[in-house]
């Protein structure tokens, strides 16, 4: 895989799991009446937020920057 297909991945996987997040965080208000799932699912907002970092970092290392665009849509 030459540089640019990486980079495209790795925008692409960080737009995943901006999206990911913002899913989650709105189920995870919903949840009031489930304490042990709303525990869970905050615990997977904080995981998908480690990932969302990690795949920051690689972009950083590769010189590349999170897409905007794809995560314009996900505010």
């Amino acid at each position: 895989m030459d540089s640019k297909h990486l980079e495209d991945w790795l925008r692409d996987a960080h737009a995943m799991e901006k999206q990911a997040e913002k899913m989650l965080k709105s189920q995870a208000s919903r949840l009031e009446h489930y304490p042990q799932l709303q525990r869970r699912i905050e615990e997977h907002i904080t995981e998908t937020q480690n990932q969302s970092q990690k795949l920051e970092q690689c972009l950083t290392l590769l010189g590349a920057d999170a897409s905007t665009i794809k995560d314009m849509g996900l505010n």
